[in-house]
């Protein structure tokens, strides 16, 4: 599929959130590895898709003086290959994007304001984290509806343990190393952005529940050598029962009322 026809499909999907919302669109002259989209409004948004690495990207920035101040924040990140990817992973990437856009959760950008967050620590939360996993199944998106329509909290690692977990370990089984080395750049990304549940899912519960050894250093070959090695550490844990926390004992005292001393 032709790259510049699927970027049309996935930057449709943004307008139909931003310009009913007052957004201007603008367009960016394409360069020799990108296409840019830029939208402006309360804040400025853009879309870019990088050629050499295929990834798709959603972010924004505060605007200064009716321009955007430049000082962009990665929101979403795909994986699109024009190969082996079609009109439908398109439009799953760009209605990711509008639902991130106008979701409560979206990341918002205000002027001159900065969220502080722990080290080490992104912003992406499991939902955001499985709605990514959509591009490899798309079963997902009605089981990921199912769970926001029936409990009040989206239960993040539960979740990933029932329903992204047994996909993966069939499509990992499945999956050639080019598949598998593509799959690692995209889970770099969402390790790097996510917060600790999101890390944990991806190095624990993901990572955990390939058997063959030699897919698994596949598939965190693109991570960063730290972040490699807590994968490593997590994946030692693997089979292992993790002891109970020891109820805490009743002091003497309390004990003694409730026995009618």
């Amino acid at each position: 599929m032709e790259i510049e026809r699927a970027f049309e499909i996935i930057t449709s999907k943004v307008d139909e959130v931003l310009l009913g919302n007052g957004y201007t669109k603008q367009d960016v002259a394409a360069g020799d590895n990108e296409l840019t989209v830029l939208y402006t409004g309360e804040v400025a948004y853009s879309v870019v898709y990088y050629k050499d690495n295929m990834r798709v990207v959603l972010r924004n920035c505060a605007m200064v003086d009716g321009e955007p101040d430049n000082s962009w924040k990665t929101v979403a990140t795909w994986l699109f290959d024009p190969v082996a990817d079609n009109v439908k992973e398109a439009t799953n990437i760009g209605e990711d994007f509008a639902e991130t856009i106008r979701g409560p959760k979206q990341i918002e950008v205000r002027q001159k304001q900065k969220k502080t967050k722990k080290e080490g620590e992104g912003n992406n939360d499991p939902l955001f984290f499985a709605n990514r996993m959509v591009a490899y199944f798309p079963e997902l998106r009605d089981e990921i509806a199912y769970e926001k329509a029936h409990y009040e909290n989206f239960r993040g690692v539960t979740f990933a343990e029932e329903k992204i977990v047994p996909r993966f370990r069939d499509y990992v089984k499945k999956a050639n190393k080019n598949t598998l080395e593509k799959m690692s750049k995209n889970f770099a990304t969402m390790y790097d952005n996510g917060d600790l549940d999101v890390k944990g899912i991806i190095t624990y519960l993901l990572f955990n529940a390939v058997d063959d050894d030699e897919k698994y250093k596949m598939l965190v070959s693109e991570f960063e050598k730290s972040n490699r090695k807590i994968a490593d550490e997590a994946r030692r844990l693997r089979g292992k029962k993790l002891k109970p926390e020891k109820p805490k004992k009743k002091r003497k005292f309390i004990a003694d009322t409730l026995n009618g001393r």
